[in-house]
């Protein structure tokens, strides 16, 4: 599979870090309009149709424009966006604390934007202080991680980010580096899971639809950002997900309640049986691309144990 990604560490210091980690969860429009100001050549209030931004990194990367192929488009339906940031969890951060370490994804196009990804969090970070959403935080530290967790500095506080040190990563070396299952798969999931089947939010894990949904996000994000068509096989892949069975079921729905809606979702722990020797390089990546609603800013992320 040619899918390629860089996994960046921040350590981020703040006497606010309850409060900055609760904003992070829910800073999409302002994570995308401080993306947008970054990069745009027209100094544009907004982004408009003119024909000279079609390759506008922020059309590219946020604006999850269909392709022109309608059978790709039937497969794969709206393109996800190609960055995933995971965020602490609340409650695991002590409010004493005076910085915390959060990291993003950067997948296929948008590893070559790397250093705007690292300017629009860091402005992120700026304006949200600016309008008292928190307490003053900066970016004291960006690393890069290779397969093992290892990192490289790339950045040191307000620093040029050095994107020469970037370790480049992939799917079949994110599967040599981790152990082989055998017929059972452990997983736990540390942020909730919003996934809707028939319209409606689960309130339960289905391993066949997680692994399906999986698939879909995977073989998107390969299509879209990385050039690569995995049509061929996704039958017999929905198939192996279809026949993969739970063995221990602890998940539950989390409930944020009214005010929080977009926190809520399935928590928990379980185990998966069956044949993953076809699912393995899905489930792997899934550990850093999450699943679900809200997955590119925090939910739906979980760990693999066997």
């Amino acid at each position: 599979m040619d899918f390629s990604f860089v996994h960046l560490r921040f350590t981020i210091r703040t006497r606010d870090t309850s409060r900055l980690v609760s904003y992070l969860y829910r800073s999409g429009p302002d994570f995308a309009e401080v993306f947008r100001r970054i990069v745009c050549r027209r100094n544009a209030t907004e982004c408009s149709d003119d024909p000279s931004c079609t390759d506008c990194p922020r059309r590219v990367l946020f604006g999850q424009q269909l392709g022109a192929d309608p059978s790709a488009v039937k497969c794969h339906q709206k393109p996800p966006l190609p960055f995933i940031f995971s965020f602490p969890t609340h409650g695991t951060t002590s409010k004493q604390a005076d910085s915390f370490t959060c990291t993003l994804v950067l997948v296929g196009k948008a590893l070559n934007h790397t250093t705007e990804f690292i300017k629009a969090l860091s402005s992120l970070l700026i304006n949200g202080c600016q309008v008292g959403q928190f307490a003053e935080a900066t970016i004291s530290l960006v690393e890069s991680l290779d397969f093992y967790g290892n990192p490289t500095t790339i950045a040191v506080g307000v620093v040029a980010p050095d994107t020469g040190n970037l370790v480049t990563l992939d799917a079949q070396g994110i599967v040599d580096s981790r152990c082989r299952p055998t017929d059972t798969v452990g997983i736990a999931f540390i942020t909730p899971l919003k996934l809707a089947k028939t319209g409606k939010i689960m309130c339960s894990f289905d391993a066949g639809q997680f692994l399906r949904s999986l698939m879909r996000r995977v073989s998107a994000l390969a299509y879209y950002y990385c050039s690569y068509e995995m049509r061929d096989n996704f039958r017999e892949y929905a198939y192996a997900a279809n026949r993969i069975e739970l063995l221990e079921d602890n998940f539950f729905f989390a409930d944020a309640g009214h005010r929080s809606l977009a926190l809520s979702g399935v928590l928990g722990n379980g185990v998966m049986s069956g044949d993953f020797n076809d699912l393995m390089p899905f489930l792997a990546l899934g550990e850093y691309l999450h699943l679900g609603k809200g997955a590119s800013y925090g939910m739906g992320q979980y760990r693999l144990s066997w």
